[in-house]
């Protein structure tokens, strides 16, 4: 239920949690990290819900339908695709809460992750150019790495099953 409400509760990342679940030795401790999340998770709906405005809502199915495109910029969205000055569309900040580079990152290392859990680590510099990372996969991984605190291959290891 909650990975169908939230962008920040995707199936994905309910995975990676219950994969740190099933780390745990002691129910306490289960409990702790349960209790801890919990209000994660209700903050991501509400916010959510809040921050669905009409900005976003026009240019978050286009980013996506973009996202292997490396030179995606906010500013090429509203001369090109919204038809709109680049300072009235800078009103998706406010909708949103963050800058637009920081949206498209987290989308990318969103989709990355999916594509990852469907991979190996040889495929990196493929799924590099499908989430608008060229034909780098060292700032990839840097981006990658910044956003989940592990590198591709280790996320790769760990969501197959390794620590």
């Amino acid at each position: 239920k909650f990975s169908s409400q939230a962008d920040t509760c995707s199936p994905l990342v309910v995975t990676e949690f219950l994969l740190e679940l099933n780390q745990l030795e002691y129910i306490e401790d289960v409990r702790a990290a349960v209790l801890e999340k919990l209000p994660e998770i209700v903050s991501a709906i509400s916010r959510s819900e809040e921050k669905q405005g009409e900005f976003r809502s026009r240019i978050e199915p286009y980013v996506l339908e973009h996202l292997s495109n490396p030179n995606l910029t906010l500013k090429w969205i509203a001369e090109n695709y919204l038809y709109m000055n680049v300072d009235y569309v800078k009103k998706f900040i406010k909708e949103t809460g963050y800058k637009f580079s920081k949206f498209l990152t987290d989308l990318r290392v969103q989709k990355a992750k999916e594509l990852l859990a469907d991979s190996d680590a040889e495929k990196i510099q493929v799924i590099a150019e499908a989430v608008g990372c060229g034909n780098n996969p060292q700032y990839f991984s840097q981006i990658f790495k910044k956003s989940t605190g592990m590198t591709p291959s280790a996320y790769i290891k760990k969501i197959n099953g390794g620590t």
